[in-house]
C-alpha cells in the first residue's frame, strides 16, 4: 500500500512541477494545482475502494473454501 501512494504522490507531484514551472500566472496556476491535489485524493481513494473490495472478496472465497472442504 506505501508504494502506491509513493507512486500516485511521485505521479501528481511532477504534475504539480510542471505547473509551477511552466504556468507563470499565479491565477492560473491555483486552479491548475487545486485540480492535481483532487486528482490525488480521487486516486487515492480508488486504491482504498479496491483495497476493502479485494479484502471482502478473499475472505468469502476463504469462507466458501473452508466450508467446502468440510
Amino acid at each position: 500500500m506505501f508504494a502506491v501512494n509513493t507512486f500516485i504522490d511521485t505521479v501528481q507531484g511532477s504534475k504539480k512541477y510542471f505547473v509551477n514551472t511552466f504556468i507563470t500566472d499565479k491565477e492560473i496556476q491555483k486552479p491548475l494545482n487545486a485540480f492535481v491535489d483532487t486528482q490525488t485524493a480521487f486516486v487515492k481513494q480508488i486504491v482504498e475502494t479496491n483495497k476493502a473490495l479485494t479484502n471482502q472478496a478473499l475472505a468469502t472465497f476463504e469462507k466458501f473454501a473452508s466450508s467446502a472442504k468440510v
